[in-house]
């Protein structure tokens, strides 16, 4: 079985409002690794995780991060290892500063960016090309070029979503549950995405 999850974290903005906006509470409960369908977590260097650990394709949105973004920074996260899908991308102050993403659907090597993209790519997309080059490339067994997304998002952030949480307590997941959702509605300026993503709600 494969990982496939989502996740972001905010920089410049308080957890309690973060939970606030997406209509989010703590249900009195951690957990050493995330099991449960969504649990938050802050990192070590200061960043609010937000992660859902759910399987459907269809259950994730990234319609509020714009509007979460103001005033502060979110990193997000989407990884589906059961075909291959991975993407980052980073809002700040109500639009998408950067997106990269791979589908190995149309290839091997098949990396999407847009934006202004964070000095860390360039070093990340050459190790990862290195990697699927010494491996095979397109005749490779594996797919290093799904980890360009993965490991930018990391070099932002400092979470990944299969490692431990450096630094952290044994169980630094906190469950969250559903109250209502109160995310404001202010527009999105993002352009249509070709795939569906996860929705918390």
């Amino acid at each position: 079985m494969g990982y496939a999850v989502s996740w972001f974290a905010v920089s410049g903005k308080e957890p309690e409002q973060v939970l606030q906006e997406l209509g989010l509470t703590p249900a009195g409960e951690t957990e050493e690794v995330p099991e449960a369908p969504i649990v938050c977590a802050t990192l070590p260097a200061g960043w609010f995780l937000v992660f859902s650990n759910r399987t459907s394709p269809l259950a994730f949105s990234v319609e509020p991060l714009p509007a979460l973004s103001a005033g502060c920074r979110v990193v997000f996260c989407q990884v589906e290892e059961h075909t291959m899908f991975s993407s980052a991308a980073c809002y700040q102050d109500g639009r998408r500063v950067w997106h990269v993403a791979h589908d190995a659907d149309k290839g091997i090597y098949h990396l999407e960016t847009e934006g202004e993209l964070p000095p860390e790519f360039e070093g990340i997309f050459r190790s990862m090309k290195s990697e699927q080059d010494q491996a095979g490339g397109e005749k490779a067994d594996v797919d290093y070029i799904i980890d360009v997304p993965i490991e930018l998002a990391k070099a932002i952030a400092g979470f990944r979503h299969d490692e431990d949480v450096a630094g952290a307590d044994v169980e630094p997941f906190r469950v969250l549950e559903h109250t209502t959702f109160a995310a404001p509605s202010r527009p999105s300026t993002d352009p249509p995405t070709s795939r569906s993503w996860w929705r918390f709600w």
